[in-house]
């Protein structure tokens, strides 16, 4: 008598919702993943455009008052001469 009743289709149902809703979880999990990895990309080149930019405030903004070279401050040229122990300085 069961073999005339017609298939019950309830638990294929389930298994369509259930395979559904795996699938819309991995689905759910990549855009998550691929959004976090913006963020962390995003946040990444933030800080090296306010480093780069601290750099050039340091760089342009120092205040530098130009010393003036008087002629007793000049560079002196030294002599040197080889000897057989090395060079020696007059």
């Amino acid at each position: 008598m069961d073999q005339t009743l017609p298939p019950n289709r309830t638990p294929d149902y389930l298994a369509s919702l259930r395979a559904g809703l795996a699938f819309a979880a991995q689905v759910l999990i990549g855009a998550m993943l691929i959004f976090v990895a913006s963020l962390v990309a995003m946040t990444t080149a933030l800080a090296g455009l306010m480093l780069a930019g601290a750099a050039l405030v340091l760089r342009y903004a120092a205040v530098r008052q130009p010393v003036p070279v008087r002629v007793k401050d000049a560079p002196v040229t030294l002599q040197a001469r080889r000897t057989p122990r090395g060079w020696t300085v007059e």
